[in-house]
């Protein structure tokens, strides 16, 4: 009786001990999940905010200006959540050159970069959730349309080399679904901008024309990136 006691005993401790060690594996992976889906959304707060800065830095108002100011603001803790020293070097130097088309599409690239590792670890954890990274970069192509118009549009007529790619952008989207919306002002942009021998559009026009279309498409994305899944591997996650 002493040994059969003993050998329940046992085995209730050995199965408390599974089931504590289970427990305390998925809530790791809660943990790990939840510090990548933190790092998502900021990543994505700060694609939002270089794409803008790079659409204000093709303006020479005084309110494009203090619309950069308070952009620099509001960027400064995310940068420190994000945590890439590199990438924050960049963007200072962007700050102090905030017409430099090439060196904001080179930290977006970056940054992408980044996010797309981020969410490779959170699918390790949650195989089923969908990728969003070439959502983000078909943004980012309707951004690059806004950047480099924005810039075009401060000239008499739409420079060879922005009327090329621009031309070459705006086909890649016509190429997909397009809602009226973007059809709307893609025919604006080429009635405007490309096929005139004098540009009506004005770089803040431009700059308004196509921002809310950027920020709807933005603001459909965070939704998809706080979604959460009840099933856990058991595989671990950092967020650095």
């Amino acid at each position: 009786m002493t040994i059969l006691t003993t050998l329940i005993s046992a085995a209730s401790l050995s199965a408390g001990l599974v089931l504590g060690w289970n427990l305390l594996e998925r809530r790791r992976d809660q943990d790990a999940s939840q510090e990548l889906i933190l790092c998502l959304q900021v990543g994505l707060d700060l694609l939002q905010g270089i794409q803008q800065h790079r659409g204000l830095g093709g303006q020479a108002s005084r309110e494009a200006q203090e619309r950069r100011t308070a952009l620099h603001r509001r960027l400064e803790p995310l940068w420190q959540l994000w945590g890439d020293e590199d990438q924050y070097r960049r963007w200072q130097e962007v700050r102090q050159a905030p017409t430099d088309l090439e060196a904001h599409c080179q930290l977006i690239e970056n940054l992408l970069q980044r996010w797309r590792l981020l969410e490779l670890r959170l699918r390790a954890l949650h195989p089923k959730r969908p990728s969003l990274v070439e959502h983000c970069q078909a943004i980012e192509n309707l951004g690059l349309i806004r950047g480099i118009g924005v810039r075009a549009a401060g000239h008499s007529r739409c420079p060879l080399e922005s009327r090329v790619r621009l031309q070459y952008l705006c086909e890649q989207l016509l190429n997909g679904p397009v809602e009226p919306a973007l059809a709307r002002a893609l025919e604006r942009l080429r009635k405007e901008l490309l096929d005139t021998l004098q540009v009506t559009l004005s770089p803040e026009g431009c700059y308004a024309l196509l921002t809310p279309l950027i920020d709807a498409r933005l603001e459909a994305l965070r939704p998809l990136v706080r979604l959460e899944q009840t099933n856990f591997s058991t595989s671990a996650a950092a967020c650095g």
